[in-house]
């Protein structure tokens, strides 16, 4: 069946293009004229479009942008400043960082020293 219908557009452009061809006989001087300066107008202002931004396609284009802006991200992460270190005075300090979730063993630290040092005197105040 594929290949009737093949048949059958081959015979239908035939006919078509010799309809054509018998047209443009028909025509007079003035409009074949005016057909032909059209045609190249339409050339023209199609070769002027190619032109445009050094003859990139519009895929390649958007491939550079992509890239570009990848380019510009992957430089912002990576050279990203060092960040400058927290200073700590002390150890104690950085325990009271470092065990956040304890913190309320440091507000009662006066309690806790009076609770030792009555420890070490032998359990009498």
């Amino acid at each position: 069946m594929n290949g009737d219908l093949g048949e059958k557009e081959t015979r239908f452009l035939e006919k078509a293009r010799q309809s054509l061809l018998a047209s443009e006989d028909r025509l007079d001087a003035a409009t074949l004229s005016r057909l032909r300066e059209a045609r190249a107008k339409a050339l023209e202002a199609a070769d002027e479009h190619n032109r445009g931004f050094f003859r990139i396609p519009n895929w390649m284009r958007v491939g550079a942008f992509a890239t570009a802006a990848a380019a510009v991200m992957v430089f912002a992460i990576w050279v990203d400043p060092p960040k400058p270190e927290l200073p700590v005075k002390s150890l104690d300090e950085f325990e009271m960082v470092l065990y956040a979730d304890n913190l309320d063993i440091y507000e009662d630290m006066d309690f806790y020293e009076w609770l030792a040092e009555a420890g070490n005197n032998g359990g009498s105040a």
